[in-house]
C-alpha cells in the first residue's frame, strides 16, 4: 500500500500527456535492442549515468578532428539505432549539439548520415514524459540539426524545436528569472542552454523570438546573483560546487519569492536560504527535502555548507543525501518533510506559505512556515535575521499537538572543525561562535560527510540541536563572526546579543512578523 500511495502522490500532478508518454517511453525501450556490454560504450558495472556520459561527446568540440572521426566512426558501428544507452534521447540530445560544434560543415558523410537519423529519431522519442531540462535539451538538439540540414525534415525539425523552445520557457522559467527545478546547478546549465538557442539563431540569421530572448535575459540575472562570495554556486537539490563565476554583483537582486531562494549579506558574510518547496510541481526529480535550509560563505570560505549530490544512483547513499537531516534545516521525530522515493521521485508533498521580508539598514529577515509534517498535525515556521556586522539569529517555530523530538542540522564545511564548551560552540580556524537557545540537550558534533560533486566525498563535521517535548516549542541560534558573543533569551520573544562594545536586543512575536524590532546599541539606528 506503501508503494502505491507514492506513485499516486507522485502521478496526480502529473499532466495526462505526461502519464501517457511515459507509458510509450517504457514500452519503447523494451522493443528496442540493447548491445551486448563492452568496454567502451556499455561497461558492466558503472552507473547509468557513467554510461550516458559516454555517449555525450562532450570533449568532442576540443578533440583532435582526426581522432575524433575516429571516435565516431566507431560509436556508429557500436551503437546501432534505438539501441540503448546510446540512443536514448538525453545522451542524443548533447550528442547531437557537440557533433555539429566540434565538425562544422565539413562533416563525413557517414557521420552526417548518423545525424540526420539520430535527429530523426529524437524527434519521435521527445522526453515529454520527464519535461524540465530533459525536454530543453531535446528542443536545443533539435533546433541545431534543424538549422544545420536543409530539406523538409530539417525545416520541420527548426519549426517544432522553436514552438517547443517558447512553450517550455514560458512555464519551466519562473517570473523572478529562476529555472523551475530549484536547482541551482540545472539552472545554470539551462541558462547556457537558452544563450546558445540565441547563438545559433543568430548565426543562421534567424529573428529570436521575443519569448527566448527574455527568458535568456531573466535567467542569465539570476544564475549571476544566486552565487555566493567566492562566486561558486549553493549546492541546494543535485547542485555542484564546481561552477565558479564572478561574484554577484551590489545591483543584483537579492529575493527571488518565485523560485523561494533569499539572500541575506551583511559585512560578515552571505547567507543563502532556500524557502521553496515541491509544491505540485509535476517532476521534482531533483529536489531534496530541506525547505528552509541554508548555507553561509565568508569571502572565499564554505562555513555552513549543503551535503551535496553524490551519486544519482537509487540507494541508501542517494536517500541519505535527500533526507532532511542532510540539510541546514529542522526534522521532526526522525523523519522527512516530505516524501522521497527512488532516486528522482517526491510522493506525498509540502508547500510553504508566502514569505515575509524585511530590509532595513541594519538589518535584514526572511519568516515563513511549512506544512510537511502535516501528517504529524506539526508546523514548522522559521524565521531568519541578518544583523549586520554581527552574524545571524535562526528562530524556529514549532507548533502542533502532542510530544515531538525536535532537531536541528547545521553542516559545516570541510576544514571547519567545531568546539563545543557546554552552550557555546566555536568554530575554528574561522573564530566564529555559534549560541543555541531553546534547546534540551548540549549540542552535539557528529562525524559526517558531503559532496560537492558527483563521485566525490570530503569528511566534515555537522552540529546536531534537539529541543524535544510538548509543543509549541521555540529554539534556534545565533551565529557570527563575534567570538565574544552571549546571547540571552526570555524563553517568549525577547533577544538580546552581547559582544562589547557591541549589544543588539531583538523582539520577534511568534506569527507576527510585522512586529519584529531589532535595536543596536546605538540609538540612532534604532528600529
Amino acid at each position: 500500500m506503501r508503494a502505491i500511495a507514492a506513485y499516486y502522490h507522485s502521478l496526480r500532478y502529473q499532466s495526462r500527456r505526461q502519464i501517457l508518454a511515459r507509458l510509450r517511453h517504457e514500452l519503447a525501450w523494451r522493443l528496442y535492442p540493447r548491445p551486448r556490454p563492452d568496454a567502451e560504450w556499455n561497461p558492466p558495472g558503472q552507473s547509468l549515468l557513467e554510461r550516458f556520459q559516454l555517449h555525450y561527446f562532450d570533449s568532442a568540440p576540443g578533440s583532435e578532428r582526426a581522432a575524433l572521426e575516429r571516435r565516431i566512426e566507431n560509436w556508429i558501428a557500436s551503437n546501432p539505432p534505438g539501441s540503448f544507452p546510446g540512443w536514448h534521447p538525453y545522451p542524443t540530445s548533447l550528442r547531437i549539439v557537440n557533433w555539429i560544434r566540434a565538425l562544422g560543415p565539413q562533416m563525413p558523410v557517414r557521420a552526417s548520415d548518423s545525424l540526420a537519423s539520430q535527429a530523426a529519431f529524437l524527434e519521435r522519442h521527445l522526453e515529454y514524459h520527464l519535461g524540465g531540462n530533459h525536454l530543453l535539451e531535446n528542443a536545443r538538439a533539435l533546433l541545431a540539426a534543424g538549422l544545420y540540414f536543409d530539406g523538409p525534415a530539417a525545416a520541420r525539425w527548426t519549426t517544432k524545436a522553436l514552438e517547443l523552445l517558447r512553450r517550455e520557457l514560458s512555464h519551466q522559467v519562473l517570473p523572478d528569472g529562476g529555472h523551475f527545478e530549484r536547482s541551482p546547478y540545472y539552472h545554470v546549465l539551462m541558462t547556457r542552454l537558452v544563450s546558445d538557442v540565441v547563438d545559433l539563431l543568430d548565426a543562421r540569421g534567424n529573428a529570436v523570438p521575443p519569448e527566448i530572448a527574455s527568458a535568456a535575459h531573466r535567467m542569465t540575472v539570476f544564475a549571476r546573483a544566486l552565487r555566493h562570495q567566492d562566486g561558486g554556486l549553493p549546492c541546494f537539490h543535485d547542485g555542484l560546487a564546481g561552477d565558479r563565476a564572478e561574484p554577484s554583483a551590489a545591483d543584483l537582486p537579492r529575493s527571488f519569492p518565485d523560485s523561494g531562494y533569499y539572500i541575506l549579506e551583511g559585512p560578515q558574510g552571505r547567507l543563502i536560504a532556500d524557502y521553496g518547496a515541491p509544491g505540485s510541481h509535476p517532476n521534482p526529480g531533483h529536489q531534496h527535502a530541506g525547505i528552509f535550509s541554508l548555507e553561509i560563505s565568508a569571502g572565499g570560505r564554505r562555513v555552513i555548507v549543503d551535503s551535496g549530490t553524490e551519486t544519482y544512483d537509487p540507494g541508501p547513499r542517494r536517500d541519505r543525501l535527500r533526507s532532511t537531516a542532510a540539510h541546514n534545516t529542522v526534522s521532526v521525530d526522525g523523519r522527512d518533510q516530505f516524501e522521497l522515493w527512488g532516486a528522482f521521485r517526491v510522493g506525498r508533498r509540502a508547500w510553504v506559505s508566502a514569505v515575509r521580508e524585511r530590509r532595513e539598514a541594519r538589518f535584514e529577515a526572511i519568516s515563513s512556515a511549512h506544512n510537511g509534517y502535516a501528517r504529524l498535525a506539526v508546523e514548522h515556521r522559521r524565521t531568519i535575521v541578518s544583523l549586520a556586522g554581527a552574524g545571524w539569529l535562526i528562530v524556529d517555530d514549532v507548533a502542533g499537538r502532542g510530544s515531538h523530538r525536535l532537531e536541528s542540522f547545521l553542516h559545516l564545511g570541510p576544514g571547519i572543525t567545531p568546539v563545543i564548551d557546554r552552550d557555546r560552540v566555536c568554530l575554528l580556524p574561522l573564530g566564529w561562535i555559534l549560541l543555541p537557545f531553546g534547546a534540551t540537550q548540549p549540542p552535539e558534533a557528529l562525524d559526517d560527510v558531503c559532496s560537492p560533486t558527483l563521485g566525490r566525498i570530503e569528511p566534515s563535521r555537522t552540529l546536531r540541536l534537539e529541543s524535544s517535548g510538548d509543543l509549541p516549542r521555540r529554539f534556534g541560534y545565533f551565529l557570527g563572526p563575534l567570538a565574544s558573543a552571549r546571547l540571552a533569551f526570555d524563553g517568549a520573544d525577547r533577544f538580546r546579543i552581547e559582544a562589547p562594545p557591541l549589544a543588539i536586543a531583538l523582539r520577534i512575536e511568534k506569527n507576527v512578523f510585522d512586529s519584529l524590532e531589532v535595536e543596536y546599541n546605538d540609538s540612532s539606528d534604532a528600529t
